[in-house]
């Protein structure tokens, strides 16, 4: 099983990255469905959302991937873009603040 979901993930990160986007995300969420803790597939997921300017969207998956790993700063780091760029500051600030934390607790 895990041998099929690294080539599964691999593709869809391939299709990614030949600017098929909307392809990558099929894939993706095909993933997650047989997968659902498989955490790279939501961060790749939230972080094509974004490029594809959907950032409903990528904060949907952002806020799945840390509330599937809470301890995951990326996850933190991405949503505070993602929120800033909403124009959500005050969220912004609050999910740099845990990216901080955890990045600190790790030293």
């Amino acid at each position: 099983m895990a041998d099929e979901v690294k080539v599964a993930y691999e593709k869809a990160i391939d299709l990614f990255g030949h600017g098929r986007l909307e392809e990558a995300v099929a894939a993706l969420l095909a993933l997650i469905k047989s997968r659902s803790d498989f955490a790279d597939a939501y961060e790749s997921l939230g972080m094509i959302y974004y490029k594809l300017g959907r950032l409903d969207d990528a904060i949907e998956w952002m806020a799945r991937l840390a509330a599937l790993k809470p301890d995951y700063a990326m996850a933190h780091t991405n949503l505070s873009v993602f929120y800033m760029k909403k124009g959500m500051k005050e969220k912004a600030e609050e999910e740099k603040a845990k990216a901080t934390v955890l990045n600190f607790s790790r030293k």
